[in-house]
Order: structure tokens, then C-alpha cells, then sequence
């Protein structure tokens, strides 16, 4: 699969194809020495012509490709593996003139943009798609994850192997045997009606606490949720990545998108720490609620 996409070239390029040379672009403008065509040519092992067909959108590149621009322009080409996946899939489905699963968003200038400066984000349709894109990423974690979890159901009462493969893989990554500093935050919203918690949630949290206690990587605090809503999730991953999940109508709905930018990740995060510091830990929580004894049995 990683040997074709070097071959695309058609005189009206694909959306998808066009909107991954315009990531490249941005990455090298946003490089310190930005690297001349002829520079990149060097490094990629090709004719400046395939570079300019590459940064114009008339030709993807393979991996290799991108991996050695990437690393060209003073960034990490595994945190771009995923980009290039997707553009890759977006790219096959469209030319079987199928719908792919995740739709990029228009592109969008921030504050301190110039030009064409990007914001890429891409859209997940359905609780599956979510889950396993957001799992993928918290398995390559480097330092800290920062998660929400504010719904009137809890996570059991989801039947998706996805996301509870979701939740086995941020407890398992912060119980991880590993010379790295590790952070896992949770922020757990537990739905009361009339000053009395859910049964159901808090159920859940009392097994969530018990399961959870020894991780000494792990933390989580709650938020007392009156709204007769969901809430807005999120997923901060290390300082790069923001998972934003929308959910209503039937139990099992849930979409959502994520967007790679530390700027953007930047406002999620101080919004995430905001919170997180009124907030009582889960364990103090349950010995309030239960008078004292936080590992009353569920």
C-alpha cells in the first residue's frame, strides 16, 4: 500500500491530496531554516520536480517520502504516520468514489496565522470510529493524557468493543512498566438529582476506584453533574493532540473529531487544569458519599 500513492498524479487533484501538501507547506514555512526544494530533494532521495509536485498537490508522496521531509523540517515523522494513513485512506476511497470514515475540516487561520496557516482536523462518524482513532493515539503517548468523562450512562453500559478497549488502554498505559514520567487525569462527571448521585454512575465509580487505586500514575477527580445532559468530552494527548466527542439521542451515540495543533491543544488544556483544581479526588468523594468507607463494595 505504501509503494502506489507516489503514483497519483491527475489533473485535478484530490481534496484530500490537496489539503496534506498545504500540512506541508505549513510545516516547512513554520520551519526556522526553512529548507530549500533543492535541500528537500537531498534528503528525499528525489528530483526537485517530484518535491514541487508534492508541495503543489499535483502528486502524494509516499511514506518514506513525507517521513524524510518531516524529519528535514526539525520534526518527529511518527507523529505525522497517522496523518499520512489517513490521507492515504481519504485518497484510495475517494477514487472508488466511496465516502471515507473521516472527513477533514475546512482549514482555518488562527491568531497568529499568515498566509495560508492551517488547522486540520478531522471528523469521526459513530462511537467505533472515535474510540479506536482515540485509543490508537493514547497507546503512543509520551508523557501525559488528560481525559473527561461526563455522560448519564457509565462506560458500562456501552456496548462497543471500542470504547471499552478505550478504557483497558488508558489504565493499562498508565500502569505501564516504563522509565517514562507518566500522567493520567480523569475528570469524572457523576450525574445527581436532587443532592443524590446516579446509582448507575456511581456504581461504576466505586469499581472504577477499586480497579484504579494502585495505579500510582493515575488520578481521578469529580465533577458533581446536575445538567440532565452529557457534557462535552475531550482527550488531551501529550501537548499535540485534542479529542473533542459529542454525544446524544440513543445511548450509543457518539461522534466527534480531533484536531493535532499545540495552539489549539493549548486552550483545552488550561480549560482541562481549570477544572481539574475544584475538584475533589474520587476516593474522598466515595468515603463522603458512602460516610467513610471508600471501598464499600458495589
Amino acid at each position: 500500500m505504501e509503494t502506489m500513492p507516489d503514483q497519483r498524479n491527475t489533473s485535478e487533484p484530490p481534496e484530500h491530496q490537496l489539503t496534506f501538501a498545504a500540512e506541508l507547506r505549513e510545516l516547512r514555512r513554520r520551519t526556522f531554516k526553512k529548507p530549500t526544494e533543492e535541500a528537500l530533494a537531498r534528503r528525499m532521495g528525489c528530483g526537485r520536480s517530484t518535491v514541487s509536485a508534492i508541495l503543489n498537490g499535483r502528486r502524494f508522496p509516499h511514506w518514506e517520502h513525507t517521513a524524510a521531509f518531516v524529519e528535514a523540517c526539525g520534526e518527529d515523522p511518527s507523529r505525522w504516520r497517522d496523518r499520512w494513513l489517513r490521507a492515504d485512506r481519504q485518497i484510495e476511497e475517494g477514487s472508488k468514489g466511496l465516502r471515507s470514515p473521516v472527513t477533514p475540516l475546512p482549514l482555518a487561520a488562527g491568531p497568529e496565522a499568515e498566509g495560508d496557516a492551517l488547522l486540520a482536523a478531522y471528523w469521526y462518524r459513530d462511537n467505533r470510529e472515535f474510540y479506536e482513532a482515540a485509543a490508537a493515539h493514547a497507546r503512543r503517548a509520551r508523557s501525559e493524557i488528560r481525559v473527561t468523562y461526563t455522560r448519564r450512562y457509565p462506560p458500562t453500559q456501552y456496548t462497543t468493543r471500542a470504547s471499552a478497549e478505550y478504557f483497558r488502554t488508558i489504565l493499562d498505559w498508565a500502569g505501564e512498566d516504563s522509565d517514562d514520567e507518566r500522567s493520567v487525569r480523569r475528570i469524572i462527571g457523576i450525574p445527581e438529582r436532587d443532592g443524590l448521585p446516579d446509582r448507575d454512575m456511581l456504581s461504576w465509580a466505586r469499581q472504577h476506584h477499586q480497579d484504579s487505586k494502585h495505579i500510582l500514575n493515575y488520578e481521578a477527580n469529580v465533577l458533581r453533574w446536575t445538567a440532565a445532559a452529557d457534557g462535552l468530552n475531550m482527550a488531551l494527548i501529550d501537548d499535540s493532540v485534542v479529542f473533542l466527542a459529542f454525544s446524544g439521542g440513543s445511548r450509543q451515540r457518539l461522534n466527534g473529531f480531533s484536531v493535532e495543533d499545540p495552539t489549539f491543544m493549548s486552550y483545552f488544556a488550561a480549560y482541562f487544569d481549570q477544572l481539574w483544581a475544584g475538584l475533589r479526588p474520587l476516593g474522598a468523594y466515595l468515603a463522603e458519599v458512602d460516610g467513610g468507607r471508600a471501598d464499600k463494595p458495589v
